[in-house]
């Protein structure tokens, strides 16, 4: 434990980490007062406190009173009546089947993983039809704003903040393996009576740091986006409302379908959760690169050519032999693709996606796979000459 918060006092020491993520935090400050303000989804944020987020009659009863009390002009009310009034749940009659169609169609896949697509999309209909029963989507939301608000705080904003996330502790990981090389210090702490074995509080301590300035980002961004911004019931709308949708260039304009019941707030957390994982499976994968490479420098650039590979390998693969089909579906599951796909987790995903539940499943897979590295690369640390 006196290693480990040795280990931790050292990477807090470092300037150019604290340095980063300043840099970040300012860059996620411009993000927040360039791209994040909606006026009108305020309004319907602060609006939602009174008229609650349900769709019913009441709501409208609620509305009516709200305007009366001034909590909303004229054109405002007009258009929220507009947007709200009449509305169906998206969900009765919603078949599933054809997405599946296209995708098969569209990506000319055969056999197994035809079967597989269907197989899916079979699944996702359960979902529909829960949803469907519990009136999912006759809720608020942000109304008219809601898919580029959405789009905004779960694709742009959290996208930038598991890059940071990543980045930073992909840097200390290879600051706190590279540390003695650094230092050039290795030569007395590894003949000290813990030796090698230095690796595992170093690694404790690299994770905490790195996970630790995630949730930093992650606070402090939310922060200011939550104090420029009004929220009010929204919270507690269905992330599967009417007025939130997905643009599919293959299956077309379709419902935002989650695996799961989601609120706004379960939905934010769930993704803050998800990409605190995909930070330590960064971090696990870049510890056992610094361990086989010693220049700090040289083993981050190794670590953005691997994860680029992962990305332009299975674009280049041809739908050819199943095997070979094979290992590009499996690729999905590859930390770098879960990243690109954040936008999309806990959703069915799309056309390159064969498995229920993708992000789960990677990040479960993943981590697996990046804890057998690192002790693959910790075994071969500990016979390696260290002249």
């Amino acid at each position: 434990m006196v290693l480990y918060w040795f280990e931790l006092k050292k990477l807090l020491a470092s300037a150019a980490v604290w340095g980063f993520l300043a840099a970040c935090l300012l860059f996620n400050m411009i993000v927040v007062i360039v791209q994040g303000h909606d006026d009108y989804a305020d309004v319907v944020g602060a609006v939602s406190k009174e008229t609650g987020v349900v769709l019913d009659d009441a709501f409208h009863e609620r509305l009516l009173r709200a305007a009366s009390g001034g909590g909303l002009s004229a054109h405002q009310l007009e258009r929220l009546q507009h947007e709200t009034r009449g509305v169906t749940d998206v969900f009765d009659g919603y078949e599933t089947r054809t997405i599946a169609e296209r995708y098969v169609a569209a990506a000319g896949i055969t056999g197994w993983f035809a079967e597989a697509m269907r197989d899916k999309y079979a699944a996702l209909q359960k979902a529909v039809d829960a949803k469907a029963k519990r009136d999912e989507s006759l809720t608020l939301y942000f109304a008219g704003s809601t898919h580029a608000r959405h789009q905004f705080l779960f694709d742009t904003l959290t996208g930038w903040l598991i890059t940071e996330g990543a980045l930073v502790a992909v840097l200390l990981v290879l600051l706190s393996a590279g540390y003695e090389t650094i230092h050039r210090t290795g030569h007395v702490v590894y003949a000290t009576k813990t030796g090698r074995e230095v690796l595992r509080p170093k690694l404790a301590a690299a994770l905490t740091a790195g996970i630790g300035a995630y949730f930093v980002l992650a606070f402090a961004t939310f922060l200011v986006h939550l104090g420029l911004s009004e929220y009010g019931s929204v919270w507690n709308s269905s992330v599967s409302s009417l007025f939130n949708y997905r643009i599919d260039f293959v299956a077309g304009l379709r419902p935002f379908v989650t695996w799961h019941s989601f609120s706004v707030l379960t939905y934010g957390l769930a993704m803050i959760g998800a990409g605190a994982a995909l930070v330590l499976c960064f971090s696990l994968i870049a510890f056992g690169i610094g361990l086989f490479v010693r220049n700090g420098y040289l083993a981050f650039l190794v670590f953005l050519i691997a994860n680029a590979t992962a990305v332009v390998l299975p674009i280049q693969i041809p739908h050819a032999a199943e095997a070979v089909l094979a290992a590009k579906y499996a690729a999905m599951l590859l930390p770098v693709w879960l990243w690109l796909k954040h936008g999309i987790w806990f959703t069915d995903g799309d056309i390159d996606i064969i498995w229920p539940h993708f992000e789960t499943v990677g990040l479960c897979v993943s981590l697996a796979a990046a804890a057998a590295s690192r002790l693959l690369a910790a075994r071969h640390f500990r016979k390696r000459n260290l002249s």
